[in-house]
């Protein structure tokens, strides 16, 4: 095992040393700018080619399969052998008229309030995503992890707890918008995979204005770090392990929270809209990224 740590630290070391050989070639050339802002003119005339234009539908759902497929991963790994997983899915009567940003909330907020009633547990482990239906209607697609006692309630019918006195109580369905359905999943990950990725075979454009399309709750701190690192750029992923705090930084780049450490953006964009980007460099990478886990120097893998 050192053996093979130390051999992949050597291939890490040469691979960095390259990078900031081919940075300080580029540099030597003038091909290297160092604007990071589309009010000033860029310097850069001979990088045409590294010209990229954003399709923000696609980046979209490019995004949501990466948080998604983690995110479930993660989830359902959390869990005991005895969890029960539950598929719901939460349909409109009407139109998108009828739809309120607030609805999908105020559903997990119900399940919550449940689970508590229960188990006395608020937390409750979950991910969502959102389709359009065949006449254009969006809807939710919801999986559960829950202990392997429980069975939640259908959504569109009242449920009931007892208090600690032992009186029933009803409260109102928590998805009163519609229809719903309530199965046992018994593959969670490649059922919500397989919506993720219909969603780029429909109109992303079409759905209401202001309308999130996919979520997830009851990550633990593994769980968040792990999703964090698959969200960042690329040249984020090369510089920092899933313990890093990078964040976006004012202006551009990413910052780390604990070192200050400032990591460049890569591109700059080169008009309005923000839909059109450059590249002004190339930012060295000490890993060779290829997952969410890391052995640079910081690494308790390395003592």
């Amino acid at each position: 095992m050192a053996q093979a740590m130390e051999r992949l630290r050597a291939i890490s070391i040469e691979r960095t040393r390259k990078a900031w050989a081919e940075q300080e070639a580029r540099s030597a050339s003038g091909l290297v700018s160092v604007s990071t802002t589309c009010k000033s003119g860029l310097a850069v005339v001979d990088w045409a080619e590294n010209t990229i234009t954003i399709d923000r539908h696609a980046s979209r759902c490019t995004r949501l399969r990466k948080s998604l497929g983690v995110s479930a991963k993660s989830l359902h790994n959390a869990g005991p052998l005895t969890q029960r997983i539950w598929m719901q899915t939460l349909t409109y009567a009407g139109d998108n008229g009828n739809w309120r940003p607030e609805h999908i909330s105020r559903f997990l907020d119900a399940l919550r309030k449940w689970h508590y009633a229960c188990t006395g547990v608020k937390t409750v482990r979950y991910v969502w995503v959102a389709e359009l239906q065949q006449r254009g209607v969006i809807h939710y697609h919801v999986v559960i992890w829950l202990a392997g006692h429980l069975t939640p309630p259908k959504p569109d019918r009242f449920w009931k707890t007892r208090d600690k006195r032992g009186f029933l109580h009803w409260h109102p369905p928590m998805w009163p918008h519609g229809m719903s359905n309530r199965l046992k999943a018994h593959a969670p990950v490649a059922y919500i995979m397989k919506y993720a990725s219909k969603i780029e075979s429909k109109n992303v454009g079409s759905f209401p204005h202001g309308a999130r399309i996919h979520g997830c709750g009851g990550l633990d701190a593994t769980g968040r770090s792990i999703r964090r690192w698959v969200l960042w750029p690329a040249y984020v992923q090369g510089n920092a392990s899933v313990d890093d705090r990078f964040r976006p930084a004012p202006g551009g780049g990413y910052r780390n929270d604990e070192t200050g450490e400032l990591l460049l953006s890569e591109f700059a964009p080169t008009g309005g809209g923000f839909q059109s980007f450059i590249r002004v460099r190339h930012t060295p990478r000490r890993i060779d990224a290829c997952g969410p886990f890391s052995w640079l120097p910081h690494s308790d893998l390395l003592h």
